[in-house]
């Protein structure tokens, strides 16, 4: 995708604008993004995020969990097969999770 370097001036009622100004808020965009989206994909789809929680904490842990690794290793020169072990097990736990939010997820057409 190309710079864009194409201006369009267009005008809108009073009334017209609030719809798209309320709309942009709604969607968490400024109302420029919000009419380019519509007028180019025709559409705006919004992903329910909520759950992205349980991944957060989930891939917080790992990093935690890697992080002590690397300094056991750095210290050491050396590696517990355990440790590894944890890790890689909360990786599948992290994956299972994704999966599980990935799966149901629909989009929210708003426009």
């Amino acid at each position: 995708m190309g710079r864009r370097n194409i201006e369009k001036h267009i005008r809108f009622t009073s009334e017209e604008y609030e719809v798209v100004c309320n709309r942009s808020a709604k969607l968490g965009l400024r109302a420029g993004t919000y009419i380019r989206t519509i007028a180019v994909q025709g559409v705006v789809k919004c992903f329910p995020l909520k759950e992205l929680n349980d991944v957060y904490r989930a891939l917080n842990r790992i990093g935690t969990n890697l992080n002590q690794i690397a300094t056991v290793v750095n210290s050491t020169g050396s590696v517990y097969q355990k440790d590894v072990e944890d890790v890689l097990t909360e990786m599948k736990q992290l994956r299972i999770i994704v999966e599980d939010w990935l799966s149901p997820l629909e989009s929210e057409e708003l426009l």
